[in-house]
Parts: structure tokens; C-alpha cells; sequence
């Protein structure tokens, strides 16, 4: 889970594509019988949405986040996994809906270990690569069909480790299904890598402009067919073998859903470019004049940087407006369902202007940041009931969740944002 957002759970319910293979919940016949019934009754009295909120602060957060920072350069990094678990418990416990808050667990012994697992794995793709590009072949290959066990496992404990109302969420999708759902990222990383490590090789060889544009204009054809199947394949999975208590979560958003938000994305990207020759009108004189300085390089690095960062956040205050929206609109738990309206112009106007208060405390304003960002995410939140809250979350506390939570300690944790 990252600083920008407290509840990476996103467990969802979904129905089964036709022809997929995967298995039907079981108390998902019941929740469609009830849903039925409703339907043919009379019309009940529309209840509230509960909307989540957080009741955390940018001070309260910052103090933590100092100390998070200082141990953690002690301890050359080893404190880490303590200053995870100590950010979670910190979002989870403010964050509220219905009068009741969320709850992290997790061990940091088993993020530590996850955390050497990965360094271990890097280490061992950076030795190969000294020693031959056929070893770090090897490796990477390795690398990649490992990746979809590392999200089962990563998956399993972050929920096994939330909690609401005293209540442990879990997870139960199998490795195998992993495999049948996930491997199309590790392909698509690896094809990536691949196509980077051609074009950078064949800079001695002096090619031709236009077979370059060509192989950029094919990478991102391939990218565009492929990662919104992959993103949906992987909400699919985390979501429906998600479930709290009794109840699984369904996520039933199909992928034309993504297909049109990433479409729509690059639309959208052309919009970044609005900022950057504006940018770049208003700096013109200064940046002919700073390019002809002894350091005169390192500023169009650095100009080059800004102007495509200017892009990027266009972009990501779309994906991740549309992503969340799409996600939680497609959400039900039981009876429940939940409603979500981030708006793109004002994820983009935060993250904007939180880049600009960063950059001029030297750092300093990220907790605030972090807060202020997840405050209005969760603000756009709701969870909208459809009957007694308090009976529905009665029927759920005959379960196997604390077992699960105590055997999660024994499992990886790696931090996986998707």
C-alpha cells in the first residue's frame, strides 16, 4: 500500500466472464436471490450513501513520517518495514464510514522478509548481468514467471491483515488462478524491458530515425492492446476472491470498460501538452540562454524532465479519477454497493499544486500532501446500504478470518499498486 491510499484492498465483486474457467462464489447465488426478491417487492425508501472520510491531519502525519524517515536512514533501511506498518495502522485508523474505522495488522518481520526477498532478487539480476547477457536472460525470465505468485502472496496478506470493525477481510485466490489471470503483466514488462534494451544496443549501430519512430509507434500499439486487459484481468482477481467476513466481494465491470478509459486516456494526453507550451513560451529567452552555460546540458535534462512531468500529471489525474470511479461503481459486498465521483480537474489541481508546496519546502510538505490527497479520494467515496447496516455486519462475525490473520505473518508482503 502507498502513502496515497489508505485502502488498497479494492475488493470488489465481479461476475465470471463466459467461458473463463473461474469458479462461482458461492453466496453469490444468495446475494442475486435477494436482489431478485427486492426487485419484484415493493419499493423500499431509498437509504443515505455513508460516505468514508478521513479524520487524520498533515501534522499528526507529519510527526510520524519524520521519525519514519530518520530511523529508516539509521538503519540503513532496515526499519523500513516498522515504518510501513506504522504509516498503515496510522490511514487505516482514520479512516471512517459509518462510525466505525479500518484496521492494519500486518507483521513488519513478514514485510522485512518480503523486503529481502526482492532485494535478494535484484542482486541477482544485477551479478548475471555483469556476467553475461545470456545470464540475465536467465534471471529476468525467473524474474518474470515468479511475478504473478508474488501478487497471490502480496494480495493474501494485505487483506488477511485489514480489518473493519474488529472484522479481518481475506483473500482467497489460488497461484494457479494467478497464473491464468496475471501473466500478461510480467509479459508485457518483459517485452518492455526488451524492446528498451534494443533500442539503447542499437545506438552504436547509428539507425535510421524513422525505424525508430516505427518501433516506438509499434510498443505503444502493443502497449494500448494489451495493459487494459491485463489491468482488468488483475482487478478480476484481487477482487473476486476478496471477501469480509461471509461475504465475497463481486466486481462485475467488463473490459471494455478499461479498454475506453485508457483510449480515452490518450486523448487526454494531448491535453499535457497545453502546459508545456505554455511552459515553454513564458521560458523560452531563459532557456536559450542557460543551454549555452558550461552546465547548459544538465538543463535540458532537467527542462526536458519538467516539460514531460507536466504531461504525466494530465494523464495520471485522468487514469486515476476514471480507474477509481470505474472501480468502485462496479463494486457490491452482499447487498451493499458503493459509489465513487473523483472529479479529473480537481485530482489534477491537488496533485499540481502539491508538486509546486514540495518542491518549495525541499520536501518538507509531503506528509501534508499525502494527507490532503487522501482525504479528498476518500471524500469521493461512498458506501451505499440497502438495508440495516448494523444487522448485515452482525451476519458476518462467524468466520475463519482470525486464523487467517495470524497465518498471514508467515507470508511475503510486497507493495504492489495497480
Amino acid at each position: 500500500m502507498t502513502e496515497t491510499s489508505t485502502l488498497r484492498l479494492e475488493a470488489t465483486p465481479a461476475a465470471p466472464l463466459a467461458g473463463s474457467g473461474d469458479a462461482v462464489h458461492g453466496p453469490a447465488h444468495a446475494a442475486s436471490a435477494r436482489r431478485e426478491a427486492a426487485a419484484t417487492a415493493a419499493p423500499a425508501a431509498k437509504l443515505e450513501p455513508r460516505r468514508f472520510e478521513f479524520t487524520g491531519s498533515g501534522s499528526e502525519y507529519f510527526r510520524i513520517w519524520v521519525v519514519n524517515l530518520l530511523l529508516t536512514i539509521v538503519t540503513v533501511g532496515v526499519y523500513s518495514a516498522w515504518a510501513k506498518v506504522r504509516r498503515l495502522q496510522y490511514f487505516y485508523r482514520n479512516t471512517c464510514v459509518a462510525g466505525d474505522i479500518f484496521d492494519y495488522h500486518g507483521n513488519p518481520k513478514a514485510i522485512l522478509k518480503g523486503r529481502i526477498l526482492a532485494l535478494g532478487l535484484l542482486v541477482a539480476y544485477k551479478i548475471a548481468a555483469e556476467l553475461s547477457t545470456f545470464a540475465a536472460l536467465t534471471v529476468g525470465l525467473v524474474l518474470v514467471a515468479i511475478m504473478p505468485w508474488l501478487l497471490a502472496r502480496a494480495f493474501r496478506f494485505k487483506l488477511a491483515n485489514s480489518s473493519y470493525r474488529g472484522l479481518r477481510f481475506r483473500f482467497h485466490g489460488t497461484v494457479a488462478q494467478a497464473y491464468r489471470m496475471l501473466i500478461l503483466f510480467p509479459v508485457i514488462l518483459a517485452f518492455t524491458g526488451l524492446f528498451a534494451w534494443s533500442v539503447f544496443a542499437s545506438f552504436d549501430s547509428r539507425p535510421r530515425i524513422g525505424l525508430l519512430v516505427m518501433a516506438v509507434v509499434a510498443l505503444l500499439v502493443v502497449l494500448m492492446a494489451t495493459v487494459p486487459l491485463a489491468h482488468y484481468l488483475l482487478k478480476r482477481y484481487q477482487h473476486d476472491n476478496a471477501y469480509f467476513g461471509q461475504s465475497p466481494f463481486f466486481f462485475h465491470a467488463g473490459p471494455g470498460s478499461f479498454f475506453k478509459v485508457y483510449a480515452k486516456s490518450m486523448a487526454v494526453a494531448s491535453l499535457g501538452g497545453i502546459p508545456v507550451a505554455i511552459f515553454g513560451f513564458l521560458t523560452g529567452d531563459l532557456f536559450r540562454y542557460l543551454s549555452t552555460t558550461p552546465f547548459g546540458w544538465l538543463f535540458k535534462i532537467l527542462y526536458g524532465m519538467a516539460s514531460a512531468y507536466a504531461s504525466y500529471l494530465v494523464l495520471r489525474a485522468y487514469l486515476e479519477s476514471r480507474i477509481q470511479n470505474l472501480v468502485w461503481n462496479h463494486t457490491e459486498l452482499a447487498d451493499l454497493h458503493f459509489e465513487s465521483s473523483v472529479s479529473a480537474r480537481k485530482l489534477f489541481w491537488i496533485h499540481a499544486s502539491n508538486l509546486a508546496l514540495i518542491m518549495l519546502t525541499l520536501g518538507l510538505y509531503k506528509p501534508f500532501a499525502t494527507v490532503r490527497l487522501v482525504r479528498y479520494r476518500l471524500a469521493s467515496l461512498a458506501l451505499v446500504p440497502q438495508g440495516d447496516l448494523d444487522e448485515f455486519f452482525s451476519d458476518q462475525t462467524v468466520d475463519d478470518a482470525g486464523a487467517a490473520g495470524q497465518e498471514a505473518g508467515e507470508f511475503f508482503d510486497i507493495d504492489i499498486a495497480l
